[in-house]
């Protein structure tokens, strides 16, 4: 009974887990994934052996085992060689353990390295490596391709075949032949990947078979001295005998060391480089089983293993092979006849037979791997219509047909280039530039230290990962520094190209885990106690009621804020415990979020619950921001019943921002355009706001209580943002005096000193830069305004602000009025001199004391500001200025 309970238990929990993970999949799916991994896609058929393994060895001997052997070292020596082989293998092997790391922390599909790539990293990246690791598919399948045809015309050439003359070799023949073995790949490719991992094993046997018999060739092979170079070698004469030695330590002697001098293949000198860039392509095939990757039985698996295995194997045969090769062949021959393999064979034939079958399986891998890679990119609408038949082209089976075409016409094009050695160092910068990215990607899901990231293989580090980076990078650049630095640039402009276009991804982007991992530790090291006034700068809390009639404000407080943090903060009505009102937050955080986007602001987005209006703003005052890094100045809007103006609707109201902000509603997503239409309708004209003036008055008194300067917003509906083709001047005006006192001495006052920091921080940014900055103040009269003008001028030049002071003359401002008609004054003055004004900072007076003279104060504010422009009310509270070094 208790066993049935405990199984009932463990039923219910592996289902709960499935809804999480794979919730389009039935609990009888997932149990079969704890079983073992049972795949439902039919092409899921390959295991380690034939999908990973035989692919994996196949390419990594390539055209090197039987075809550039003799150039490696024959140019190289034993010493150089052996040290290159080895470098490369190193690269490779940590590269290896990256892979094994990334494609054992989830399922992989098809992709293979994109696909690993751009879900461990973004899409950016691995969009951008994924395009540029494609082509380097496209170069050596092409490479692979011509070593095949170079291995075909020199047995049947009718110049200088072995077995038979039959084939022409002038002209374009070559280009012909390579056509007609592209286009049988073609064929073996569409008729699916099962179909090749057959033919790949019976090519790996054959070319093992031939393996065996060269290296025993190389102990029973007597001496031969009438070897002669071949018909394509015009620098030597046809009639100069090269020997091969047998064994023999003078032979050694001679190749140890490096011999550069001139490749008859190309017609130009070998270096380290060169010789490397060709070696290399041999280490290029270390994807060839993780681009299977959509037809493995369990990728997660395989992957590793076979590649981990196939890599050993390659390396051993080729140290070997040139210890071999070094004791028992002449430099000579090494350097005038690559196929000299063939040549010193004891069984004729069978070293054609297995440079022909290695060539083609590795060409045809690497052609697979193209085609995959493309479908992968095309399904993940990398470059959106460009690949809309490759995503719409495939087989009832699943084969990628259109890809596997595209690839084939790619491929055909480069097979022009007609040169093996010249196309390889494309392939290997290439290549090395996309096992860095994989090295760079394991790295940083190391360094993010994110809790999913859990492989369970588990041979690597941070170091490892570091090490293949550091070491793909540095030799790209050795083998071709200009080939490097064009794929780097080249990578960089995919990357911003797919960044602008590429609607976001679920897959997750390291970039923000990197990003969560810094920005934490330095908010730990940013102390709030070491903050010094030169370093002031506006951090804002802007406190909004419906983000509809908010926009001006919205895209003007951004600029004001100089770099300082911008939060926008919003109080939901309600009971938290209301059925559907956590939903109702998400839904109103996400529309927040994407209207942030959309105005491409620069802004976080706090939202607190609360049925007080008062106190959902004051948790917002106290608890926006984190650490040191916490709003200074709290902005709110004007108390009023005035109508306000949908902009979100409407962006008339915005004329400079007009045809951005369409564009950006064009291009929004259909999911941020509907989360965004979800905003609360605007307050009608004339119905009176949710708060009452007590409260909104309150809000005031908590923000100054908790030292936070203030502002309030007012007619910012009429906001028009200063634009570089304006036909008259356009000002900022400040007001520093306070309305209700003349006698202050601004430079002791607080709020004045802040008004100007704010007027001279918004002059300085973008293209508030095109107004003028005016430095106003009201006078009983033209002697006391002078003097006035005069101490404004010499504040100004201490704070170095530069700015238009004037001075407007009131004589009876002051005299027998009461307050409100004091105000009305003023709101009088500042309206004849604001005709070209776009906004206004005001000298905000402090909240009453008692409670009863609430009504009273927000009476004279709202005298004072009647039709006038935008208008910002300022209260400091804290020193923002500074005239010490």
């Amino acid at each position: 009974m208790g066993d049935a309970r405990s199984h009932n238990s463990v039923q219910k929990l592996c289902t709960q887990v499935n809804d999480m993970l794979f919730p389009e999949q039935t609990y009888e799916s997932f149990s079969s994934r704890l079983e073992g991994p049972a795949p439902t896609d039919s092409r899921k058929r390959l295991g380690t052996f034939l999908g990973v393994f035989v692919p994996c060895s196949l390419s990594m001997f390539s055209a090197i085992l039987f075809l550039r052997m003799g150039y490696i070292v024959g140019f190289a020596g034993v010493i150089e060689a052996l040290f290159m082989f080895t470098i490369a293998f190193f690269i490779v092997m940590v590269t290896i353990l990256s892979v094994s790391a990334i494609s054992t922390n989830g399922a992989i599909e098809g992709g293979g390295a994109y696909f690993m790539i751009s879900r461990s990293i973004g899409p950016e990246f691995g969009g951008a490596m994924g395009i540029i690791f494609f082509f380097a598919q496209l170069f050596a399948s092409t490479v692979y391709l011509l070593g095949l045809v170079d291995a075909l015309v020199d047995s049947f050439g009718n110049e200088g075949g072995n077995f038979a003359k039959a084939l022409p070799e002038e002209g374009y023949w070559k280009t012909l032949y390579g056509t007609a073995l592209l286009f049988l790949m073609l064929f073996v490719v569409i008729i699916g990947a099962e179909v090749f991992a057959k033919t790949n094993l019976i090519i790996f046997v054959i070319v093992l078979i031939t393996l065996v018999v060269d290296i025993v060739n190389f102990f029973v092979q007597e001496p031969i001295t009438d070897l002669h170079p071949p018909s394509d070698n015009t620098l030597l004469n046809s009639t100069v005998n090269l020997t091969y030695t047998s064994w023999s330590t003078d032979t050694f002697d001679e190749n140890r060391n490096r011999n550069y001098t001139i490749d008859y293949t190309t017609m130009r000198g070998t270096s380290f480089q060169v010789v490397f860039a060709v070696l290399f392509t041999g280490y290029t095939g270390v994807f060839a089983g993780s681009n299977m990757s959509a037809d493995l039985k369990n990728a997660s698996k395989s992957i590793p293993v076979g590649t981990i295995a196939a890599c050993t194997f390659s390396y051993i045969i080729y140290v070997f092979l040139v210890i071999f090769i070094a004791f028992t062949s002449s430099r000579l021959l090494l350097q005038n006849d690559f196929l000299f393999l063939e040549h010193i064979c004891t069984v004729p034939g069978i070293t054609t037979a297995g440079t022909l079958c290695v060539t083609f399986s590795a060409s045809l891998s690497t052609f697979i791997g193209a085609s995959r890679i493309l479908e992968a990119l095309a399904l993940d609408d990398i470059l959106g219509q460009l690949l809309v038949l490759v995503k719409k082209g495939r087989s009832r089976q699943g084969n990628p047909w259109v890809a596997v075409v595209v690839s084939w016409i790619f491929i055909q094009a480069l097979l022009f280039v007609g040169s093996l050695n010249l196309i390889a160092p494309f392939v290997t910068t290439f290549s090395l530039l996309t096992y860095a990215v994989v090295n760079m990607a394991c790295l940083a899901l190391d360094l993010a230290g994110a809790p999913n990231f859990r492989p369970t293989f588990c041979y690597f580090n941070k170091y490892t990962s570091l090490i293949g980076f550091v070491s793909s990078i540095v030799m790209a650049f050795i083998v071709n520094p200009v080939y490097a630095s064009t794929s780097f640039a080249i990578s960089v402009m995919l990357f911003i190209f797919i960044m602008f276009r590429t609607p976001g991804s679920s897959w997750g982007y390291i970039s923000q885990a990197l990003i969560f991992h810094q920005v934490r530790k330095y908010l730990l090291m940013l102390d709030s106690r070491k903050d010094h006034v030169k370093f002031w700068r506006p951090s804002i809390l802007y406190i909004c009621k419906n983000p509809r009639s908010c926009i001006p404000a919205l895209s003007f407080l951004n600029d004001m804020k100089k770099g300082g943090l911008y939060v926008i903060g919003t109080n939901i009505c309600g009971d938290i415990s209301e059925t559907g009102f956590v939903k109702k937050i998400e839904e109103w955080n996400q529309a927040w979020l994407s209207l942030v986007h959309m105005l491409e602001i620069k802004a976080f987005v706090e939202t607190t619950v609360d049925q007080n209006i008062r106190n959902g703003a004051l948790n917002l005052i106290m608890t926006a921001g984190l650490g040191g890094m916490t709003p200074n100045t709290v902005v709110i809007g004007f108390y009023d019943s005035a109508e306000s103006t949908d902009f979100l609707n409407s962006p008339d109201g915005i004329p400079s921002r007009k045809q951005s902000f369409m564009r950006l509603r064009r291009t929004t997503t259909t999911v941020e355009r509907g989360s965004v239409d979800n905003f609360p309708e605007i307050m009608p004209h004339g119905r009176q706001p949710r708060i009452d003036v007590n409260s909104y008055i309150g809000v005031m008194r908590d923000a100054m209580a908790l030292r936070k300067n203030l502002c309030i917003l007012r007619h910012f509906h009429k906001l028009k943002r200063p634009g570089p083709g304006m036909s008259h001047s356009q000002f900022v005006d400040v007001w520093p005096i306070p309305p209700h006192n003349t006698n202050t001495h601004i430079e002791d006052d607080t709020t004045s000193m802040f008004l100007l920091q704010l007027g001279c921080i918004l002059h300085m940014v973008g293209s508030w830069g095109n107004t003028k900055l005016r430095v106003l103040a009201t006078s009983p009269s033209t002697e006391m305004g002078s003097t006035e003008k005069v101490q404004l001028q010499g504040i100004l030049k201490i704070l170095r602000i530069e700015a238009e002071v004037h001075t407007v003359v009131v004589p009876d401002m002051f005299t027998n009025k009461t307050d409100i008609e004091r105000y009305q004054s003023l709101n009088h003055t500042i309206k004849e001199n604001s005709s070209n004004t776009v906004v206004t900072f005001l000298y905000l007076p402090r909240p009453p004391d008692d409670i009863a003279d609430n009504e009273e104060y927000l009476e004279k504010l709202t005298v004072l500001t009647d039709d006038l422009p935008p208008i910002l009310l300022v209260r400091g509270l804290s020193k923002v200025t500074t005239s010490e070094l």
